[in-house]
Order: structure tokens, then sequence, then C-alpha cells
């Protein structure tokens, strides 16, 4: 017999490899899902890495209102269609100096975020890579990014896989004082501020409302999910997530390209 969870008050979900297909778009039948689960009472959060730009037209097509949305893997909390602005933290400049200095001297693609502004040196096969995944427009900056004098929300390293642990290594000495390092993908190194996580945002989240964070279920698939994943009543993993992460969460759904949080959500919920 299937668990039904009927306590459930709020889902807080990953977009990319998540939510999202891997053309960057959710299916007729998650929509109505979606709808299914706000029509129950149910709140739901969407829960990335990315930027507002690129998280509004998601959430846009999925007809969920004016929800709170967890951005920048929470760095930010930002209603979807207010734009409201309801918590922020940024990366300090300290750090973000020293960590395109680094990025200079080892020729890697490190992009950063200000003022919902996705900022690069140059167009290359990363930025490329980038835009097409989550329909951001970049802007490019040449040797001027390195001289913002204004915090971003993030930094993002876009390498190889096999290439990620070494700049961590590389990275981690000179800014670990100032920043978190965490896989948002296999290819993508997020450098975020201090004290700010997933989990620590869906926290700042319920913490005025009627429940806790016992009464969430939350989904994703990558190492920046997994303090979501770690402090929520029950957590729910894709498939296609990372061997740690699904050793983090209580169950599995299907995956991301056949809507297998969709198909969880509709058999333990709706």
């Amino acid at each position: 017999m299937t668990m039904k969870f009927t306590d459930t008050r709020l889902l807080a979900i990953d977009l990319d490899e998540t939510l999202l297909r891997s053309d960057n778009t959710v299916s007729n039948y998650t929509k109505e899902i979606m709808n299914a689960v706000r029509g129950r009472g149910i709140d739901i959060v969407l829960a990335t890495g990315r930027m507002y730009q690129t998280a509004e037209p998601v959430g846009k097509a999925l007809g969920l209102g004016n929800v709170p949305m967890i951005l920048f893997s929470g760095g930010v909390i930002q209603e979807l269609e207010s734009k409201h602005m309801i918590f922020e933290r940024t990366v300090p400049l300290k750090a973000v100096h020293e960590a395109f200095t680094i990025a200079k001297y080892h020729n890697w693609h490190m992009q950063s975020y200000v003022n919902d502004r996705l900022l690069c040196h140059h167009q290359n096969a990363q930025s490329d890579l980038y835009e097409r995944q989550t329909g951001a427009r970049a802007e490019f900056l040449g040797d001027s990014l390195y001289d913002i004098q204004e915090e971003p929300n993030k930094l993002i390293v876009i390498e190889e896989p096999e290439h990620i642990d070494t700049i961590i290594s590389e990275l981690g000495p000179t800014v670990y004082e100032y920043v978190e390092l965490v896989r948002s993908q296999a290819n993508f190194l997020e450098i975020l501020p201090k004290h700010v996580s997933k989990g620590l945002a869906l926290e700042h989240l319920v913490q005025h409302r009627e429940y806790d964070t016992s009464h969430v279920i939350s989904f994703g698939n990558a190492d920046n999910d997994v303090s979501m994943l770690s402090r929520t009543g029950y957590s729910v993993v894709v498939q296609n997530a990372t061997a740690y992460v699904k050793s983090v969460a209580k169950d599995r759904c299907g995956h991301h390209d056949e809507d297998g949080v969709a198909h969880w959500i509709e058999e333990h919920i709706l």
C-alpha cells in the first residue's frame, strides 16, 4: 500500500535535473500535478541555484502564482510575481576579487551574478552551455568583470566534472573564510556567501508559519540540495541524482526527463 503524506504543508522542489527536463521545460502533466497540489492547499517553493531571470519563466509556466522562490541556492528568497525580496545575502568583494584572480591565472570560466544580471568575461563554450540550459542572457564585460564593485549573489565556475575537485582545492584555502563552495551540477561549482544554503533559506521561510520543516517534503538531485533534503520531514531524490545525494534522501522517484517528481507527488500526495 502506498504511503500517503496527509500532514504535508509545503513541497520544496529543485529545478535543474529535478523538476525540469533536459530541454529546460516542464511537461503538461507536471503542470497539472503542481496545480492539483496547490488546489489541495499545499504550498510549493521552487528552490534553485538559478537567478530570478531564469527561474521566473519556470514558475510562471507552472502557473504557481506569487509563490516565494529560493534562488542562488539560498542566497535570495524572492516572490515570483511581485519580485518582492524577502531575504538576500551576497558574496564579500574581498572573496570575489581573490576568486577571480585565481580563476584568471588558471583560465577557468567564472561568471558572476549582480542585480539579476549574468556577467561573464567573454563568450565561450561554457557561457553558451549555461545560456542554453537556463535561458539566461549573458553580458560579456572583458577584463572589467574583475573590477566590479558590487557584491554578487554568487559566482559559478563551469568546467569539466573531473576538474572540479582540483578547483575546490585551489580555491578553498584562499576563500573558505568568506564563502561556501558547493556543486550544483557535475560541472558547476557555486561560490556562495557564508551561512547560505537551500536548507537554511527554507527554515527562514517557514519559521513564522504555523508549521515547521517536519511538514515539508523536499526534492532534489545535487550537492546543493543536501542541506534541504536533510532538514525536511521527508526527502525524495530523482533517479539521476548523484550517489551521495541518494544516500541522504529517504526516498527516490523516477528520472527528471520522465516527470519523476510529478509521478511521485501524484502517487503519495494527491
